[in-house]
């Protein structure tokens, strides 16, 4: 009976081991159990929320008033703790570059998320220049 509850617990092991496998080679179903298995846990388990989190992150190695160092903050977040829905900084850069080459008086940004993108905007716009943000979650938006 003992030989046969331990070859169940490893026949388990083994079909977890390959479905994960699996699921980390499909970028469909890599993504469903990042984002409704792990992210769900992890929510869980800290009560806190993945935004949260890199809120945390930001405010413990940030420097306050410099808005390069909160870019950094996140991009390191999302590098080494959890992925984000970020631009990131490889597409940050094109952003910047847009951003610089037009010079907009005003700029509408739909969904900010964290505020990662509105950092990066406001950071290039001359003075008095204005950065409007529209978000529809309250939570990202109190974030």
């Amino acid at each position: 009976m003992e030989c046969s509850c331990m070859l169940v617990a490893v026949g388990i092991v083994a079909l977890l081991f390959v479905l994960l496998k699996w699921f980390k080679q499909s970028a469909f179903w890599a993504l469903m159990w990042h984002d409704f298995i792990t992210e769900r846990l992890r929510d869980k388990f800290t009560q806190t929320t993945r935004p949260q989190r890199m809120l945390k992150a930001v405010q413990k190695n940030a420097t306050k008033g410099n808005p390069e160092s909160v870019i950094s903050a996140i991009d390191y977040f999302c590098k080494h703790s959890e992925w984000a829905m970020n631009v990131g900084d490889e597409k940050g850069s094109i952003l910047d570059s847009v951003v610089s080459e037009v010079n907009p008086s005003t700029v509408l940004e739909l969904g900010t998320y964290c505020g990662y993108s509105a950092v990066r905007i406001a950071r290039l716009l001359s003075p008095g220049s204005k950065l409007i943000t529209l978000e529809f979650n309250p939570a990202n938006a109190e974030i």
